[in-house]
């Protein structure tokens, strides 16, 4: 026999609630009515999941965060689905391993790939969470995406890594594209574009394979994932 547990049950109403909400967003004094629970109370919760990434706050309250697709695998409106066409050009000009990555609170997650065209290839692991650098696709997020917390956050990354960025930073934002050469698996490049939704980022398209057959054209595959994308209608502007 299954019991009810207080805790669980006010996490999965308010997941609910911001699900009813949809684009909207439900507010802190809605939740708390909702789930007859002080507003100190739903607030903790409520700083929980944004922290996880199963919630994003917004100018008009919460919505769901990247996190529930990351469990639940895309929805019909997922970011994946509104450019799998433009993933399908990326694969066939590049010939390498094309993946989509979102960010869920302070991680990464991989939650699509399409595999390259060679035997010998970078196959990433889907559904993950790993940290957010320096990963390229982490220095895209941090680039474009900057959220409350990441000061404190970049804090806990080594200081090479941490100044990595701030060199690269500059660049990222003058390209739209965020390089990796080798620093989180050594024989493998990787380079990301990112995907905006309404001039927000929504996710980012990385191009990875083995650092001896990419590294020379690695940057120009990112290059072809941004004007690819941009054409679609997911640039920045």
């Amino acid at each position: 026999m299954t019991s009810t547990h207080r805790t669980v049950t006010r996490i999965v109403r308010i997941l609910e609630s911001a699900a009813r909400a949809g684009d909207r967003g439900v507010a802190l004094s809605t939740l708390a009515r909702e789930l007859d629970a002080p507003k100190s109370s739903v607030h903790g919760f409520v700083r929980g999941l944004c922290a996880e990434g199963y919630l994003a706050e917004t100018a008009d309250g919460y919505v769901l965060g990247s996190g529930v697709a990351h469990v639940l695998g895309p929805a019909e409106n997922s970011v994946v689905l509104l450019i799998e066409d433009v993933l399908a050009e990326i694969s066939a000009r590049t010939g390498e391993t094309v993946t989509v990555a979102v960010r869920v609170g302070t991680s990464v997650v991989y939650v699509h790939s399409l595999p390259a065209d060679y035997e010998v290839c970078y196959a990433p692991r889907l559904k993950v969470r790993r940290p957010l650098l320096p990963t390229s696709s982490g220095k895209l997020f941090f680039a474009f995406a900057p959220k409350t917390g990441d000061s404190e956050l970049l804090a806990s990354f080594d200081p090479e890594t941490r100044a990595r960025l701030e060199t690269e930073l500059p660049a990222i934002r003058d390209s739209g594209i965020a390089l990796n050469q080798g620093e989180t698996v050594p024989d493998v490049s990787a380079v990301a574009a990112g995907v905006f939704v309404d001039r927000v980022l929504s996710a980012a398209i990385t191009i990875a394979g083995p650092i001896t057959r990419t590294k020379e054209h690695i940057e120009h595959y990112g290059t072809i994932a941004r004007e690819l994308l941009d054409g679609a209608g997911f640039g920045r502007l």
